[in-house]
């Protein structure tokens, strides 16, 4: 794959082309194969764990490349042990990345964005756009309800979490993305530190919605809610369904 000796270090250009062409290579796969995104996760889970205990990259980058070959030989055996008859589907020629963000852009391109930074991810501008279009049209009469009829502790501590998520800071943006917007501002320099970061931005955002709609939901069994909290439930379930945060719970 390399021109050079097999002794010789990759520069940190030659390093991101070829992650970039493995990570072409998953996205392939998954479609050629209709696989699980499990490989590709993996892969991204090896590379971090590569980062943090400083591995040699081009060593790294080797191993992962054969790795993705045999995943293919072994695909490959299994396609010419069926039967002729059977005939693979057509597949998108689009990458497996590239569908699925078309599909969730699709459905939060009614949320109202949040200015964070202009190569901010597209999925935390909205969903912290959404957080914030909450705070502004329906956290009031939730924050009542909840205190009212299931605990003042419960609304206080929420409420601190959406504050955290929706007010302003020194940098123009909420406390929970000033490390991201920090990263952003690197220039590239952190680059899977910066991946990892808008994960644990939608991770808080997601957990807080899920314990929201947890408790909003216990209230609606015991018939507790009233007209305007019904649509105010509706909201946060539809952020919740839209941006694919079911299952993105703390339990």
């Amino acid at each position: 794959m390399f021109s050079r000796k097999k002794s010789s270090k990759l520069s940190s250009k030659e390093v991101e082309a070829a992650l970039t062409r493995i990570r072409k290579g998953y996205d392939d796969y998954i479609i050629s194969y209709m696989a699980a995104i499990d490989e590709k996760s993996a892969f991204e889970d090896r590379y971090i764990t590569a980062l943090h205990a400083r591995v040699d990259l081009t060593r790294f980058i080797k191993d992962e490349i054969e790795h993705l070959q045999a995943l293919t030989r072994e695909r490959e055996n299994e396609k010419a042990s069926m039967s002729l008859r059977v005939k693979a589907p057509p597949v998108d020629k689009r990458s497996f990345a590239d569908k699925i963000m078309a599909e969730l852009e699709k459905k939060i391109e009614k949320y109202p964005e949040m200015d964070i930074h202009e190569e901010a991810s597209i999925e935390v501008k909205k969903l912290y756009g959404a957080l914030n279009e909450l705070d502004v049209l329906h956290w009031g009469g939730i924050s009542n309800f909840i205190r009212k009829v299931y605990s003042s502790t419960v609304s206080y501590e929420l409420e601190n979490r959406l504050l955290r998520m929706t007010t302003m800071g020194e940098d123009n943006v909420p406390p929970e993305l000033e490390r991201y917007l920090f990263l952003l501002k690197q220039r590239h320099q952190y680059s899977s530190e910066l991946f990892r970061e808008a994960q644990e931005c939608i991770k808080r955002a997601s957990f807080f919605l899920n314990e929201l709609k947890r408790i909003l939901e216990e209230c609606q069994d015991r018939g507790l809610m009233d007209e305007n909290v019904e649509i105010a439930y509706k909201y946060v379930e539809n952020i919740i369904s839209d941006f694919r945060l079911k299952d993105l719970k703390r339990f």
